[in-house]
């Protein structure tokens, strides 16, 4: 059984460096985009509608990648990294929230990117899209994805024609009510077949949407599935370490009493159902504003942890998953983050998972590399 208590006494020490980027930086993605075996950041910023890319060193120190910051369209807040064309170089699409469009950015394997030839595509999404995620849904080989269609409960499967363009109008699957702001793909039942997660801010549940392979999908037995109050972000891993992939879940704090929001986890039981852990949700010890979720080994101990952003408050809530199975909390305040960004990876190849998050009104980012 885990439990959450408070306590510093399993706290990370982290070394904070802050990055300029572009003006009002927001959601952030980590991958290898140059092809040096070191991990890179990329910012979408919804001030200047511009990607930056931060090349990394593998020691924690990053610089501008050459060539002027490419288009991310408007209004980005969700950015997946993934190969649309079948270059062997990392691509990236965007959700362009207040539209219905997502962006295509094509990488050419040296920390470039530049919109493919039909990029934005209009995925009819109503009243706009929020969250995105991109697997190969249909088993052609070919990057597809999908997006949220929260107006009429549903999300919207658009395939990939492997040139780096998404195939409109989608098809659309029923999901639960209101699925506003995140979804996430991972196989959940173990048969190599990407799956959906949605969380539902109106049904107070998350929908598991289990992947034919053949671009189908149906609900998991007992699918929706109770998050606590308001969800709206999620993170997926294994945070029990039994094999099977959890879900920690962070809700919507304006339609939650004060006091009362907290972080809901759900383990999964290898087959595409989930259950309330025991003790969530765990409450967010001055956090306003719950705004992004992720999870990473902190300690590199192989227990996996959890991290919230705090857009209101300007700190971070760390719940660090101690030997004996418990979760600690832990609040780290930084200066600002407003509604960003947040993402984790190990940075500076120490075995140790790092934190990268956007700081919204000063146009940077900060590093905050585990010691």
């Amino acid at each position: 059984m885990l439990v959450a208590t408070v306590t510093d006494s399993v706290a990370p020490n982290f070394d904070q460096v802050v990055i300029p980027v572009g003006k009002g930086p927001g959601p952030i993605a980590i991958a290898d985009v140059n092809h040096d075996k070191k991990l890179d950041i990329l910012v979408a910023s919804s001030g200047s509608e511009k990607l930056t890319v931060l090349l990394g060193d593998g020691k924690g120190h990053f610089t501008p990648a050459p060539g002027a910051a490419c288009s991310t369209g408007r209004g980005p807040n969700d950015i997946a990294v993934a190969d649309f064309n079948g270059d062997g170089n990392p691509d990236l699409i965007i959700a362009n929230t207040g539209t219905a469009y997502l962006s295509v950015l094509l990488g050419d394997g040296k920390g470039g990117f530049k919109p493919a030839p039909h990029s934005p595509f209009d995925t009819q999404s109503h009243p706009h899209t929020h969250g995105l995620a991109a697997a190969d849904f249909n088993g052609d080989g070919k990057i597809d994805a999908v997006t949220d269609n929260w107006g009429n409960n549903q999300i919207i499967l658009l395939l990939g024609d492997g040139r780096g363009n998404l195939v409109v109008p989608g098809k659309r699957f029923d999901v639960g009510k209101r699925p506003y702001q995140r979804l996430r793909s991972a196989d959940f039942n173990h048969d190599g077949k990407p799956d959906v997660v949605t969380t539902n801010l109106d049904g107070n549940n998350v929908s598991i949407l289990l992947g034919d392979g053949k671009g189908g999908f149906h609900q998991a037995q007992g699918s929706p599935f109770p998050a606590g109050a308001a969800p709206w972000a999620v993170a997926i891993d294994d945070l029990n370490n039994d094999g099977n992939l959890d879900l920690a879940i962070l809700p919507y704090d304006r339609d939650i009493a004060p006091g009362l929001v907290g972080v809901t986890v759900l383990l999964g039981d290898g087959k595409g159902g989930f259950s309330t852990l025991q003790g969530s949700p765990f409450l967010l010890p001055g956090c306003r504003g719950p705004d992004r979720i992720a999870t990473g080994d902190f300690h590199g101990d192989n227990h996996r942890n959890i991290v919230v952003s705090c857009a209101q408050s300007n700190s971070l809530v760390l719940f660090m998953r101690a030997k004996d199975g418990t979760f600690h909390s832990s609040t780290i305040a930084l200066k600002d983050i407003g509604w960003s960004g947040l993402a984790v990876s190990d940075l500076n190849s120490d075995g140790k998972d790092d934190i990268v998050v956007s700081n919204n009104s000063s146009g940077t980012v900060t590093a905050l590399l585990s010691r």
